[in-house]
């Protein structure tokens, strides 16, 4: 009888040696990782040219909110955090020179715009010149960022403009009559429950929806005018919400000059001097970035930022 007890004794330590042993593998291996991580250069894919000098390709496609991945009827947005991500390490890198910023994008969130924007100025700001190549759509938010670009360069067709700002509150007053639903609000001030979809707004709801847009609205004009050396009265004009090809927006002075993404990086190369460069696009993390949770293929859970009840949007509505 001992000898089976001692077999099983046996086997109960190998198994637990063996966890140990795994467990302390997979933190050594985390370890490791993590160090050759930080240590490796950033990914990176010469798209065109050659030489030391290079001038960064980055591409913002889809409407443009705080974080991204959300399906939204244009499509899965783009994420305000990974393109600033990505200027900054533009920014960093002493061998970029320039950078051509291709945008797809009907525009988006007013905050991400701006955080975006606010990038571009900062790489100018320590003397990378910004091209901004407009595509298929560069409106409302897609333009706002734009705007703050050395250049732009737009494709003959590309759909820009759209100046201004949107908030979309739906009403399901009666669709909820229809279905017998009532909802009963206990609220702490007079204007805590604007915008409930359950009812009406008040006039003085709409007043101040209003002067929420309208405040936004004149940043936008403002940074239009700056932006592209404008009269504010000129962009005004300009600013009802239209949106214009890009031969149109050439025209009208929104737009530096017609092309396409050799234009933006011959232009790119001239404003920073450079006889010639390398096109570089950055490139994702890889197995290992993926494995240490720098990027997980599956999609983020939902938060409170998914469920808000509205926001101002620099978007231009299909």
């Amino acid at each position: 009888m001992q000898r089976p007890v001692v077999w099983v004794a046996g086997a109960v330590l190998a198994a637990v040696a063996l966890a140990a042993a795994a467990v302390a593998g997979a933190a050594v291996g985390f370890a490791v990782g993590r160090a050759i991580q930080a240590s490796a250069p950033p990914g990176e894919r010469t798209v065109a040219g050659e030489g030391p000098d290079k001038v960064a390709l980055i591409r913002l496609v889809g409407p443009i909110s705080q974080e991204g991945g959300g399906i939204l009827p244009f499509g899965r947005s783009a994420s305000a955090r990974a393109v600033v991500g990505l200027l900054e390490r533009a920014r960093r890198d002493p061998a970029v020179k320039a950078v051509v910023l291709e945008l797809n994008t009907p525009g988006g969130s007013v905050v991400a715009s701006a955080r975006i924007h606010e990038s571009v100025l900062q790489l100018r700001q320590g003397g990378k010149p910004v091209v901004a190549l407009l595509t298929e759509v560069a409106a409302s938010g897609g333009y706002y960022v734009a705007a703050g670009a050395d250049r732009i360069v737009a494709d003959p067709s590309t759909l820009t403009g759209s100046i201004g700002v949107l908030v979309v509150l739906p009403n399901l007053q009666e669709f909820n009559r229809r279905l017998g639903v009532r909802t009963v609000v206990f609220k702490s001030g007079h204007f805590k429950d604007m915008g409930n979809p359950d009812r009406p707004l008040t006039a003085e709801e709409a007043a101040i929806f209003q002067a929420l847009v309208d405040e936004a609205y004149q940043r936008f004009v403002d940074v239009v005018a700056q932006g592209r050396r404008m009269d504010r009265a000129r962009v005004l004009r300009l600013a009802d919400g239209r949106i214009y090809t890009g031969a149109q927006a050439r025209r009208l002075g929104l737009v530096d000059a017609l092309g396409s993404l050799e234009q933006a990086v011959a232009l790119a190369r001239e404003l920073a001097g450079l006889p010639r460069a390398r096109v570089v696009e950055y490139t994702s993390p890889g197995w290992l970035g993926s494995l240490l949770d720098l990027g997980p293929p599956w999609p983020r859970p939902a938060t409170l930022e998914d469920r808000q009840p509205f926001s101002l949007q620099y978007l231009m509505v299909p």
